[in-house]
């Protein structure tokens, strides 16, 4: 039974929301995985339109598929929705470097705390707190533009980020230790490059290793798997 603390002060749709999103991220609901209506509303000790709300915003999310059958699929993203989403918030991220101006080192010393932080979640294994920090850690690019609108654009990604991540950590066979190597080598360059040597970074953090993992079939064979299909 989940513990019934992790239900105070939210709304019960999304406490259960929050509870299933941090399983899926977490792999204890693993990709292809049926998640059925009635017993997780026994297992969570609420309403089976209340678990039902929960499905229906993880698949806004990316992380279900929902069945007309009262159940939903844990799934994957395609390569072309995890480039998609990449590109989008390499090219808002672009823009937010190039508006920053003056000193780095405010926003290089927020990038650096969080890293610091994402080591520890690592060695926890926590995938979730990961993805959570890693929202923030480029948030901290974004909010360093000072650009309103910029930032909304960007935050409208959030939800996607979720299943983003799940997708690549899978399908890339990395461990959270390299996660956290790769967000410190862009503190590193942010802290010695010049705003174009950033911006290349950013490319590469965002869309190297995904468009290399197209080129080699590792994501095509893997959307197949996880939709329980031969590949």
């Amino acid at each position: 039974m989940t513990d019934p603390g992790m239900f105070l002060h939210r709304s019960l749709p999304e406490a259960v929301y929050l509870v299933l999103r941090r399983k899926i991220l977490n792999n204890e609901y693993e990709a292809g995985q049926r998640l059925v209506e009635a017993p997780l509303a026994e297992e969570l000790g609420v309403s089976r339109s209340t678990v039902r709300e929960a499905l229906r915003q993880l698949s806004v999310d990316g992380l279900v598929d929902i069945s007309p059958r009262r159940h939903s699929i844990v799934t994957r993203m395609s390569y072309e929705d995890i480039r998609d989403a990449c590109y989008a918030r390499f090219v808002l991220e672009a823009g937010a470097v190039r508006c920053i101006t003056g000193s780095k080192d405010g926003v290089l010393a927020r990038m650096q705390q969080v890293v610091d932080r994402m080591a520890d979640v690592a060695a926890d294994g926590d995938v979730a707190t990961m993805i959570d920090l890693d929202t923030e850690f480029h948030g901290c690019i974004i909010d360093a533009a000072g650009k309103q609108r910029l930032a909304a654009l960007w935050r409208t990604l959030d939800a996607q980020m979720g299943a983003l991540m799940r997708s690549s950590i899978d399908r890339q066979h990395i461990g959270l230790d390299e996660a956290v190597r790769r967000h410190q080598y862009v503190v590193d360059i942010f802290r010695v490059g010049s705003g174009e040597a950033i911006v290349q970074m950013l490319e590469e953090h965002y869309l190297g290793a995904v468009d290399s993992m197209a080129e080699a079939g590792v994501l095509s064979s893997a959307v197949l798997e996880a939709k329980g299909r031969p590949a």
